[in-house]
């Protein structure tokens, strides 16, 4: 149930990855370096919110792995944080493992350099096991949700190449489907980098589960027609008051769902909860290059000269969603968190 993994940091501080872009075609990319790293999740050869944080951490590593001395560290860590920090503003995972990595350096200030960069990197390795720790709790929280097989809907892609672990969403769509809990899968493709039915439909082609990819627009049709119980999604911040930030269309599916009576759920560690905003409505949303949504993978998609807006997320409020669950437990209405 684990599946691919997305990537590799080996004993000789290797860091290799599948560049998702390809997706269902396998693309191994070697990261020599901050650059590289910082490259990864800007141009989303590297995507899922908690496995941006995991790589970003070990980008952090490579960065200040050959610091001679403290105030080499310090520079290298401040040049680090500042570099990758920048590379994806909403989701939180990124800030939380970069925030981590400080904190070694800075709870560790007292022993030599180079054992303080020993510890930098066991905490990557660590932020990494314990996410996937998180995924496999999250899966065993939710089945008190599911009291019969259900019918699910999912959107963009919340597993292996999310996560590194089973994943968030699709990490409990697995383990519920492994327990006979689950009756149909409905990926919808997600534009515009199609994750839905490039990553989420390959994860579960491998897993031997089946599912029916459908288009964005046809998820309005599923619920009218009374063929989806629940959407399941994930998350890349979420507020105290329970309002969270995904990616674009879950506001959509969100408002579909509340029309329709059909269950909304979230799912996500607990790292992506940022208790330092009460509510959503003031975080910055990301507007990625209308390249993204006018061309794919080098073709033309609208005529020349063609503009475009592209939100890479959109902000679901507490009150269209049903039930937040993280590794901790399965938080209801009214949220707070």
């Amino acid at each position: 149930m684990d599946g691919y993994r997305p990537f590799i940091f080996n004993d000789d501080d290797e860091f290799f990855i599948i560049d998702q872009r390809f997706l269902p075609n396998i693309k191994e990319v070697k990261l020599n370096n901050l650059e590289d790293v910082y490259k990864a999740i800007k141009d989303m050869a590297v995507r899922g919110a908690p496995l941006i944080g995991i790589v970003a951490a070990f980008g952090y590593y490579l960065a200040v792995k050959n610091a001679k001395d403290f105030d080499e560290l310090n520079q290298t860590s401040n040049v680090a944080y500042a570099s990758l920090i920048a590379t994806r503003p909403t989701a939180i995972n990124l800030k939380w493992a970069l925030e981590s990595q400080k904190e070694v350096i800075k709870e560790n200030a007292f022993l030599p350099v180079e054992k303080i960069i020993k510890k930098v990197r066991a905490n990557a390795f660590s932020i990494y096991e314990s996410q996937k720790r998180a995924d496999y709790q999250m899966a065993q929280n939710a089945i008190a949700l599911f009291d019969k097989p259900m019918r699910i809907l999912t959107h963009c892609n919340t597993g292996s190449f999310a996560t590194g672990g089973i994943g968030t969403a699709l990490g409990i769509i697995k383990y519920s489907a492994n327990k006979n809990l689950v009756k149909e899968i409905y990926v919808d493709e997600t534009r515009p980098y199609f994750q839905g039915s490039r990553i989420t439909a390959f994860e579960l082609s491998d897993e031997k589960i089946d599912y029916k990819i459908v288009t964005d627009s046809a998820c309005g049709i599923l619920m009218q027609k009374n063929l989806v119980d629940c959407v399941i999604v994930g998350a890349d911040r979420i507020a105290r008051n329970g309002d969270v930030a995904n990616k674009i269309g879950t506001y959509c599916l969100a408002c579909l769902a509340k029309a329709h009576n059909v269950k909304f759920f979230v799912a996500a560690p607990e790292s992506t909860i940022d208790r330092s905003f009460n509510d959503l409505s003031s975080i910055e949303i990301e507007i990625r290059d209308d390249s993204e949504i006018l061309h794919f993978n080098g073709i033309s998609l609208a005529p020349e000269g063609a503009k475009a807006l592209y939100f890479a997320f959109d902000v679901t409020p507490h009150h269209l969603i049903d039930a937040i669950i993280t590794e901790k437990t399965v938080y209801k209405p009214e949220f707070n968190l």
